[in-house]
């Protein structure tokens, strides 16, 4: 096999590995529309900060309930 068809072989199995990994995985592409929606770039960043909330709420019952005399 030469080397330009061991490329290409390579090349489509990355491709191949590519596409199943976005199955598996549930990735979407990087141009998706919803990248450039500024009320879901809004709600990403609330969720985010009411997680870390929770978090650390979630942690200081957890300490004191169970740690602390």
């Amino acid at each position: 096999m030469s080397k330009s068809g061991r490329e290409e072989e390579a090349l489509k199995a990355l491709k191949r590995l590519d596409e199943q990994a976005e199955k598996i995985l549930g990735a979407q592409p990087a141009e998706d529309p919803a990248d450039n929606d500024r009320i879901e770039i809004l709600g990403k960043r609330i969720a985010r900060i009411l997680s870390m909330i929770i978090l650390v709420g979630l942690i200081v019952y957890l300490w004191r309930t169970y740690f602390s005399g």
